[in-house]
């Protein structure tokens, strides 16, 4: 029996609303289950700032301040990866844990909005951009939540992305409505079948991968999404293996 100790993985909370409309920074349940099918231990990562984000733009927020980021920082170095899920809006915190998981190279999974945020983001500069996401506007329904398969993608044959799933052509779902349309500083990796940026990575980094589907939905019947997961997780104990025999006894 293996004596390596489960990685933990932490996930970046989202902002939404509980049914009597009360503001709840949460994960989503399939999210949370597929990291503990595959092996791991699911870590909420939280805010540290003392601020309502209940029906808060982005750029109303303050700026973190040196101890919300210190505070933060605590928590990340509690983790062996970090998956940022899909959501609704992403804050100067996701910025934060993203620039600094990629500073310290710690392997990182982003899903749908999560990938939006990474494809957004300059990694040579920590100032916060605007959300300049846009609306799907093709022939293609982008937003169809209880389908299984929605589209296809073409996936880049030199891609870490073709690495893990080692296919060409991927059938995923779709649970979005908007996309990005550039991307700074990263490999895009893979376009859905009417053009739209589906995947992008940096192989240059342990493991960097934003993926727009969402792969814990279709761990049930997909090969390719428990693929990604597993990969994900891969990744996160090596880490976590290197971090303990580098860490002070």
């Amino acid at each position: 029996m293996s004596t390596l100790k489960k990685p933990i993985i932490g996930i970046v909370g989202r902002v939404d609303y509980a049914s009597d409309n009360d503001c709840v920074i949460c994960i989503w349940e399939e999210i949370r289950n597929c990291i503990v099918l595959k092996g791991a231990i699911p870590l909420l990562i939280l805010p540290t700032q003392i601020k309502s984000y209940k029906n808060q733009a982005p750029s109303n927020l303050p700026s973190l301040t040196t101890r919300e980021k210190q505070d933060i920082i605590r928590i990340i170095d509690l983790c062996d990866a970090i998956l940022f899920a899909g959501g609704y809006q992403w804050y100067s915190y996701d910025a934060f844990i993203y620039h600094y998981a990629c500073m310290h190279d710690i392997p990182i999974l982003g899903i749908c909005l999560g990938m939006q945020m990474m494809a957004t983001l300059d990694l040579n500069t920590k100032e916060v951009p605007k959300d300049d996401t846009m609306l799907n506007q093709t022939h293609l329904n982008h937003h169809q939540r209880e389908k299984r398969y929605v589209h296809s993608v073409e996936i880049q044959e030199d891609s870490l992305l073709h690495e893990i799933v080692g296919m060409k052509k991927l059938q995923v779902n779709s649970k979005h409505r908007y996309h990005v349309e550039k991307v700074k500083g990263l490999m895009i990796s893979a376009y859905s079948e009417d053009g739209l940026i589906e995947a992008v990575e940096d192989k240059s980094k342990r493991f960097l991968l934003g993926i727009q589907w969402h792969p814990e939905t279709m761990i049930s019947y997909d090969v390719c999404a428990n693929r990604i997961i597993e990969a994900f997780i891969k990744a996160a104990s090596a880490y976590a293996q290197e971090k303990g025999k580098n860490s002070c006894p």
